[in-house]
């Protein structure tokens, strides 16, 4: 059925202009850190496989791929750079700026941290000053903007407005944070207008996801105190479910993870992890666990009844350490010693993961041991991004570098 589902998808994208193995948004087409397009290569040759790269600034947004198209988001000065590349070569196609005065409250990088994303020609990008613009694929030009910290008295996380944007048929939906009535907003894809708003909660970092759950497909946002699952098209709560205590700087980053009648949700901050099935329409608790895989930023992967992520927060305790999870009972089948913080992405059998080092590793998705195929070293520290893949080339957005990695399979 998820072969056949992804099919599906994949013949949506190419009837709408998007090429079937684009990276057009924060965890890949279909929003569960998934690549399923041409295979990567298990051997790898180190520097030599990497295509092109490109000085950048600060932020930690992800880079995406739509058309053979690369857009990443940085700060240079005082300055959101968003900026339009080649994907065979990096040469630019367009760059747009913005204004922009934000400081990080821990006082670490400062720039961009939500992914932007792309769909039907256009570029949606939400800055962590709380801007947010459309622009024209082709050639960078503004089509709409809002300023949702001043628009909707939005109160963000310490970080600032770090919830990437999910584009829809119809909409753009950003959880936003603001305490009148406009905790997450939907704005129309072509002209920005406010479609629907709801709630009054404020905003976690975490970022919404769209989802499917008995034949019903739902977004699934994590506010400053609740999951809920919304109507697409209106905002209405299908169901609700309490999270734990969450303050401005202790919240989720991760996005809920959906997968069959199941959710998975998880965060660091004492939040740990829930397991949750979708039965008759509302959230049940299989388990809940404070030691099992608590995320502190990125998303776990779920695959052939276990879970792989990152526990523990990027600094303290020794730093996060790898581990892989049963799903039925959130039990550790393996953990790795502290090596730093990663996000994952999963290419068949395997994790591709992206060290905070700057380190890719393949590593074996397997559920009795830790496996490593392949490392490379291909940007510097601090690297808070997730790698987007498409055709088989890697790119990965550091602190100081955007780099394109060949990673295409040799042909049989």
């Amino acid at each position: 059925m998820k072969a056949a589902a992804f099919l599906l998808c994949a013949w949506v994208w190419s009837h709408v202009g998007c090429h079937a193995s684009d990276w057009p948004q924060l965890l890949g087409p279909t929003g569960d850190a998934v690549y399923a397009g041409p295979a990567i290569a298990e051997t790898w040759s180190g520097k030599t496989s990497i295509t092109w790269q490109k000085d950048v600034g600060e932020g930690y947004s992800s880079p995406v791929v739509s058309d053979r198209r690369v857009v990443v988001c940085h700060r240079l000065a005082t300055n959101l750079v968003v900026e339009c590349l080649d994907a065979s070569n990096g040469k630019p196609f367009w760059t747009f700026k913005h204004f922009m005065k934000f400081q990080d409250g821990a006082y670490f990088d400062s720039g961009p941290r939500a992914t932007p994303a792309i769909k039907a020609g256009k570029v949606y990008v939400h800055n962590t000053d709380g801007y947010l613009v459309c622009l024209d694929l082709a050639n960078g030009q503004k089509i709409w903007s809002h300023q949702t910290r001043s628009e909707f008295q939005s109160s963000s996380t310490w970080h600032g407005s770090v919830s990437s944007p999910l584009v829809t048929d119809n909409a753009v939906i950003v959880l936003v944070g603001g305490t009148n009535a406009a905790g997450i907003i939907a704005f129309g894809r072509d002209d920005g207008k406010v479609v629907w708003r709801a709630t009054d909660e404020k905003a976690s970092a975490s970022s919404p996801v769209l989802a499917t759950l008995g034949g019903v497909q739902q977004v699934l946002v994590v506010t400053r105190t609740v999951l809920h699952s919304l109507d697409p098209e209106t905002g209405k709560d299908y169901w609700t479910f309490s999270t734990r205590r969450q303050s401005s700087g202790n919240v989720y980053a991760a996005s809920p993870i959906p997968f069959e009648d199941s959710i998975f949700l998880s965060g660091w901050y004492q939040l740990g992890a829930d397991l949750l099935r979708i039965k008759d329409g509302q959230p049940k608790v299989v388990w809940h666990r404070d030691d099992a895989v608590s995320t502190h930023y990125a998303n776990a992967i779920v695959h052939n009844d276990h879970i792989y992520g990152f526990h523990g927060h990027a600094w303290e305790s020794g730093g996060p350490a790898l581990r892989c999870v049963e799903l039925a009972t959130g039990k550790v089948a393996w953990k790795q010693p502290p090596v730093g913080s990663g996000t994952i992405v999963r290419c068949g059998n395997n994790l591709l993961v992206l060290f905070d080092s700057g380190e890719l590793q393949l590593v074996e998705a397997n559920s009795k041991q830790f496996k490593v195929k392949a490392r490379m070293q291909v940007v510097g520290r601090t690297t808070r991004s997730y790698a987007a893949i498409a055709d088989g080339y890697v790119y990965v957005k550091g602190p100081k570098k955007l780099v394109c990695v060949d990673l295409r399979a040799p042909p049989l």
